[in-house]
């Protein structure tokens, strides 16, 4: 949520008159704006969630000797931020009082009516990612429009987690839960930006989905990631007492197919439910071969599939589809010539035809082997082997 000019304007305005700088932060420790020019947020940001307060407080660092005085914006029942000013404003001094006092104010109804289109806003856009994730769109050029509309690289793969809160007590009521929700949301959002890895939230229901891009391999974000997501939790049970957990996809996906890595997830999340567990990070468990396949990186399965089929690719369909259902039938050739509608002797040339091109024989079990994982990463590569 960025400032206007007028809002920046009334922070320099109490700044110079106070002769100190002015902080604009939100209520889980985020720096939104600031008097000066600084691209380091302050030390003493991280102790104001622990404060809660709605009223002008004040509070003091012990090693620097340093006071700091507090004054609440209130954007809803509970929302709020805080202008920070690292001096201690004499509650005595009416006319300094007067004078921040209406510089905040100002602010407020500013942050209020930003606050206001900012929500519409998002629910606009989860709602257009939830259309989106339950496969409303029907081509991959809608796909591209609509990841570009979210922010996301068309070019780029994404890791999908849920995050939910923890099955609730039964006597917790509705309201209740929703407020929950709504704090939970709203600090993972202010989080976000200190993640390890660029990363985009959006709200499906009493879900939140976090899609981090893919900068590295696995070994160098696992890490990294699942520090970062025990961070959050630890973050949610301190600021609002409850526990949250996350499903995550077994690999990152490309856009064409982020469908698949929210259905991973959330049936990663689902697995942990069913199990009692609480505050966990689960990932989709790898059931079948292309689940296993997907763990090794894309590249790899390229040279993989190139060294075992490409020749065939270059003699054309006939032979890569006959070699295929030969396979399938395992290794049948009058079921075989049955499928295809050709005659057997057709099979048996086409066969030895993909011997003398792969130079390979396929009464041997392994050479069968490599070229049944090739035809299944194949399919994965689908439409771009290459």
């Amino acid at each position: 949520m960025n400032l206007d000019d007028n809002q920046f304007e009334t922070l320099q305005k109490i700044a110079e008159r106070i002769r100190h700088p002015v902080y604009l932060c939100n209520q889980h420790g985020r720096l939104l704006c600031n008097s000066h020019i600084t691209s380091t947020s302050p030390d003493w940001i991280r102790i104001l969630p622990f404060f809660q307060s709605r009223t002008p407080h004040y509070f003091s660092i012990i090693d620097t000797k340093q006071t700091y005085s507090v004054f609440s914006i209130d954007l809803n029942a509970q929302t709020y931020e805080y202008v920070v000013i690292p001096s201690f404003i004499l509650p005595l001094d009416e006319t300094l009082q007067v004078i921040i006092e209406q510089a905040v104010h100002e602010i407020s109804i500013a942050r209020m009516r930003q606050y206001t289109a900012q929500q519409t806003a998002k629910r606009a856009r989860n709602e257009g990612f939830r259309r989106w994730i339950e496969g409303a769109s029907s081509s991959q050029q809608d796909d591209a429009h609509i990841a570009k509309s979210f922010g996301l690289n068309v070019d780029s793969s994404y890791l999908c987690m849920i995050c939910q809160l923890d099955p609730y007590h039964e006597n917790t009521h509705f309201l209740e839960q929703q407020l929950m929700i709504e704090q939970v949301v709203d600090l993972l959002d202010s989080a976000l930006p200190h993640s390890p890895f660029p990363s985009f939230l959006f709200v499906k229901g009493d879900m939140v989905i976090v899609l981090m891009e893919e900068t590295g391999n696995w070994s160098e974000m696992s890490e990294k990631l699942l520090s970062f997501l025990k961070q959050m939790q630890i973050l949610v049970s301190i600021q609002v007492n409850h526990t949250i957990s996350f499903g995550a996809s077994l690999t990152s996906c490309r856009i064409t197919h982020l469908s698949e890595g929210y259905s991973e997830a959330l049936e990663a999340l689902q697995a942990g439910h069913l199990s009692a567990q609480s505050e966990y990070i689960q990932f989709y468990q790898a059931k079948d071969v292309p689940d296993l396949l997907k763990l090794i990186p894309r590249k790899d399965l390229v040279t993989f599939h190139q060294m075992h089929l490409h020749p065939l690719y270059e003699a054309g369909q006939n032979l890569l589809h006959t070699i295929s259902v030969y396979l399938e039938t395992h290794c049948h050739i009058s079921e075989t010539a049955k499928r295809l509608s050709i005659h057997r002797n057709t099979v048996i040339y086409r066969l030895e035809k993909c011997e003398e091109l792969l130079r390979i024989s396929l009464k041997d079990p392994e050479v069968t082997l490599r070229l049944r994982l090739a035809l299944r990463i194949q399919m994965i590569l689908s439409p771009h082997p290459d």
